[in-house]
């Protein structure tokens, strides 16, 4: 399982992030802006998975861009 700072990293990169109707009320608040994560996410289901399939693509592809970036 991803951490809490991956889903916040994949959920800025994904094309297919879309905030749940409740996101506001229940995101993660920092200085009272809701972060960006797949945990509000509508496509984020109750058992922690994307149900599109796309955080681990996403998790995959930046770390192969960290590798080419130190290569």
């Amino acid at each position: 399982m991803a951490s809490r700072e991956q889903l916040e990293r994949v959920a800025k990169f994904c094309s297919e992030y879309r905030p749940r109707g409740d996101a506001l009320q229940s995101g993660v608040k920092v200085m009272n802006e809701t972060v960006k994560s797949c945990e509000n996410c509508a496509h984020f289901t109750e058992d922690h998975k994307c149900d599109i399939n796309l955080t681990d693509e996403i998790l995959t592809n930046m770390a192969m861009d960290l590798e080419d970036k130190y290569q």
